[in-house]
């Protein structure tokens, strides 16, 4: 490892110069109260493949309990197993973790969800990786991509060890991907190696690795279709097979989100500025699953769908703001900010508990309704474009308790 490469210990009192020690019980959430883990619905998704039926499982970005909620009700009329994902910029934005996580669980309670979920952190760092193992999370993921492979590798086995004796998945990245997304920036794509995949599950230990094969984070990914490399997966996964990794350890496609341009269109109809956004067509993500990738992320396409929700709301009933200072306060976020597709730009006025809650009988029940109908509707879709529609009865041993003593066999 270069000496710039050298990393501080982010997490003294859990990594030490003799490696990581075990998490008292009294740090972490009970193992009850956490969602589970993605590894049973993965391989769902990888046995259906195996069956002809090509499938991933969708993991859809969260920031408040409505869009929660929304996927939720897609994952139900799919009848699909799938993943809430927070990034580190959602668990601030509701005040850490914890927060995040007991939103996450009212939304399943409250939905009475009965399929398997999973809350799953989203490009975490050392910090809050372990944070979340604390929280109620049932996976984590570590991004270092950009430091060189042996060095990721290490970093996400320090991790790998704290995870798996709670029954928590753990993800990694090879590879960089292009474009800007929260605290994630990068001028170009730094494609993934497949010749160094098989080594890095068996090395780090990972259950699942996002690899770069061309996709981008961000609106305007469409741009670089041309540039998509199909065979770095189907490379990647055939290496996989060949070392009978692919029932435990699984691949992902970051930045996938379709971008459909009906959203974009009525975004733009209603006042936003949205230009240049482009998303990867869904016969190149299906041709991706077929080659081998297991989970598919999508943010972009569910920020489009809240926006678009927003704008139309306040088109069609003018003046509805007044007299409303959290419904004011959405439209004059709007006004100001054309080009958003950020709905934290438009809720951060709000009461975080209310956006940690159920919004009946309150004043933003009815476009929080709006918002749910609409991404539940295309939620549904992608489950079903993503072949994993029909997987949660198939999904077994969905629990926390049951994927430790898994690893520890």
């Amino acid at each position: 490892m270069s000496q710039s490469q050298v990393r501080e210990n982010p997490w003294p009192g859990i990594l030490s110069a003799d490696g990581p020690r075990r998490i008292a019980p009294k740090e972490l959430i009970s193992q009850k109260e956490a969602l589970g883990p993605i590894v049973p619905m993965l391989r769902a998704a990888e046995v259906s493949s195996l069956e002809g039926r090509h499938a991933a499982v969708g993991a859809f970005n969260i920031n408040f309990y409505s869009q929660a909620e929304g996927i939720l009700e897609g994952l139900r009329r799919a009848n699909a197993p799938g993943i809430l994902q927070a990034s580190r910029g959602a668990n601030k934005f509701q005040g850490g973790p914890e927060k995040i996580a007991k939103m996450a669980a009212e939304a399943v309670k409250n939905s009475e969800h009965s399929l398997p979920v999973c809350l799953h952190l989203d490009h975490g760092d050392d910090a809050s990786a372990i944070e979340c193992l604390g929280a109620g999370f049932g996976s984590v993921m570590l991004d270092v991509s950009k430091l060189d492979c042996d060095a990721n590798i290490a970093a996400v086995r320090e991790i790998v060890q704290l995870a798996h004796p709670r029954g928590i998945s753990v993800e990694a990245e090879l590879g960089e991907l292009s474009g800007i997304e929260e605290h994630i920036s990068s001028e170009k794509s730094t494609y993934a190696d497949p010749t160094k995949v098989a080594g890095f599950f068996e090395r780090s230990g990972a259950d699942a690795l996002a690899i770069a094969y061309g996709t981008s984070h961000g609106p305007s990914k469409g741009a670089g279709v041309a540039k998509l490399a199909i065979r770095i997966v189907d490379e990647s996964y055939r290496g996989m097979r060949d070392s009978n990794l692919d029932m435990r350890h699984f691949l992902v496609s970051h930045g996938s989100s379709t971008v459909p341009q009906e959203l974009v269109d009525e975004i733009n109809s209603f006042g936003g500025q949205i230009r240049g956004a482009r998303g990867i067509p869904m016969d190149r993500i299906q041709a991706a699953i077929k080659a081998g990738i297991r989970k598919v992320n999508i943010d972009t396409d569910l920020r489009l769908a809240i926006t678009a929700t927003f704008r139309r709301y306040f088109a069609e009933n003018p003046g509805i703001e007044r007299g409303s200072a959290n419904l004011a306060g959405i439209k004059n976020a709007l006004d100001s900010k054309p080009a958003t597709i950020d709905p934290r730009d438009c809720l951060g006025h709000i009461d975080k508990e209310l956006m940690r809650s159920s919004p009946k009988g309150t004043d933003i029940e009815e476009i929080m309704g709006l918002v749910k109908e609409r991404v539940a509707s295309h939620v549904a879709y992608l489950c079903n474009a993503f072949g994993c529609a029909g997987l949660a009865e198939k999904t077994e041993g969905h629990s926390l308790e049951e994927m430790a003593a898994s690893y520890s066999g």
